[in-house]
């Protein structure tokens, strides 16, 4: 662990006590929100589902390799307990958000079977 001095204006002070033992955790994931891969996940997602895809291409949703590589590496430290708290709670956003896309595939491929 490293030690940092930081000047934080009064006014996130009471925030900052509030934390108690925890403002590491709200360090690392204040920072890994600049640019997480749950973020790209869903941007992904969000921006193929507004392009009205059809029933076949949503069944064949992958996300880009980088996420891919991203979400593999995550549950490799998993498997191996070795995730900060903020992977962990990454990985939670990521594995909710691939449930609710094997949902809608499952529905999409249902679709296609009845030949709607």
């Amino acid at each position: 662990m490293t030690t940092v001095t930081l000047d934080i204006p009064e006014s996130v002070v009471p925030l900052l006590d509030m934390t108690g033992d925890q403002l590491s955790l709200v360090i690392e994931l204040g920072v890994s929100r600049l640019a997480p891969v749950s973020s790209r996940a869903y941007s992904e997602t969000i921006l193929f589902l507004t392009q009205a895809p059809s029933a076949e291409e949503i069944v064949k949703f992958r996300f880009s390799l980088g996420v891919e590589e991203s979400i593999n590496s995550l549950l490799n430290k998993s498997h191996v307990g070795r995730l900060s708290p903020a992977e962990e709670v990454e990985l939670v956003r990521l594995v909710e958000l691939k449930e609710q896309l094997q949902l809608l595939k499952t529905k999409m491929s249902a679709r296609q079977r009845s030949g709607d």
